[in-house]
């Protein structure tokens, strides 16, 4: 073959695999746009009605218009009406109202179709444990079994059961789908803050008040190791991928890698956070760790060295919740600010804010779709939105 005629070919092929152009957008929703430019109010109020009503289809031509329409008026007020229709699209589609008081914590299923929340009010005595239809936001039954408010808690990775730690001094497992009581431990916290379990569900866990870290042999129920390094008390903990280590974030400041089976310290990561780190995070693929605290900052870790990567900024007040996105791409955090931010992980910057509670945020998840997320609050309420892509 001739090498102009295969020169030739490859650009054919180069052409066939091309990205294809961007839809076109119809000539109505031009119209439509253009006419937010027009003199009359009663055509602009028009057509911005007719915009609202396209809802999110049109915000790709609405964004363009602000920044490239030749019209001033209409850059200006395509701006604007983006900005309305993004908040009405993107933020609450669902409420799953019911506790009495604050919500103080909350665990999704694996497969996010249900949720399990805790409070600590004696608005909600008997019922300081709920757990929901997420799809439908209805209360499916409460766990009564603790005698007071209920911090901790964490679904096992099969779905089968539910662990929850309490201000009685008491870990409790229980029945995912049934409610039903199956284990009961006394533990010696003066305080519960946290509990995770392991992934084969064997260990579990505990965090509290006395800054002593516990881990606990279910099946036997007995106490396996503990960890005292930490020089404050342990608000946060998360268990790594491989069930072998766990992460905790203390009022001291640090964020520590401890192992399951002897509770000793792996790891410190560098950086601390000012006033105290609260909660902790791993990414899916345990190559991460992102730790928040009363800094009102958000700090990415390497698992692997310990070294602090990066620092995602914008919490007005201090940060109380965080957690990876299913393909460790997004990070989300809740705070004393009411909010709850979105954030891309590669760039540090962020995506979305979330603001519909009255109180602070107290915990954070994204549904396994990545296209949603799961806020509870101080405010007694728990948010369903629907995230910006």
């Amino acid at each position: 073959m001739r090498p102009l005629l295969c020169l030739s070919l490859l650009c054919l092929c180069a052409a066939c695999f091309a990205a294809a152009p961007p839809p076109k957008v119809p000539d109505e929703w031009l119209k439509l746009i253009d006419q937010l430019g027009d003199e009359d109010a009663d055509k602009r109020a028009a057509a911005e009605k007719d915009l609202t009503d396209l809802g999110e289809d049109v915000l790709r031509p609405l964004q363009s218009a602000a920044k490239n329409h030749a019209d001033v008026d209409v850059r200006l007020r395509a701006a604007v009406l983006a900005k309305a229709i993004e908040r009405k699209v993107f933020g609450v589609v669902r409420r799953l109202d019911g506790h009495q008081a604050p919500v103080i914590n909350f665990a999704l299923s694996p497969d996010g179709k249900r949720l399990a929340s805790t409070s600590n009010g004696e608005k909600d005595k008997g019922a300081w444990v709920r757990v929901w239809d997420v799809e439908k936001g209805k209360q499916l039954f409460a766990l009564k079994w603790h005698e007071k408010g209920v911090y901790a808690i964490a679904w096992s990775k099969d779905g089968k059961r539910i662990l929850t730690a309490s201000a009685d001094k008491t870990l409790r497992l229980s029945d995912a789908k049934t409610g039903k009581e199956l284990l009961s431990i006394d533990i010696p916290h003066s305080f519960v803050y946290q509990a995770v379990l392991t992934p084969k569900g064997d260990r579990a866990v505990t965090s509290g008040a006395d800054r002593v870290v516990r881990v606990w042999d279910l099946e036997n129920k007995k106490e396996l190791a503990t960890n005292e390094d930490n020089q404050n008390q342990v608000r946060g903990l998360a268990m790594m991928p491989d069930g072998k280590h766990f992460v905790t974030a203390s009022f001291d400041g640090t964020v520590r890698l401890i192992e399951v089976e002897t509770g000793k310290q792996v790891r410190k990561m560098d950086g601390t956070h000012a006033g105290g780190a609260r909660f902790v995070a791993v990414s899916p693929d345990g190559k991460r760790i992102a730790s928040c605290g009363a800094d009102s900052l958000v700090k990415l870790h390497d698992a692997s060295t310990g070294e602090e990567v990066k620092v995602f900024k914008g919490h007005d007040k201090g940060c109380h919740a965080i957690a990876f996105s299913r393909d460790g791409k997004r990070l989300i955090s809740g705070a004393y600010d009411n909010t709850a931010r979105v954030w891309d992980v590669a760039t540090g910057k962020e995506v979305q804010s979330l603001e519909d509670h009255q109180s602070p945020v107290s915990q954070v998840a994204f549904l396994p779709d990545g296209k949603h997320a799961v806020t509870s609050s101080f405010d007694c309420g728990i948010r369903v939105w629907k995230l910006r892509p």
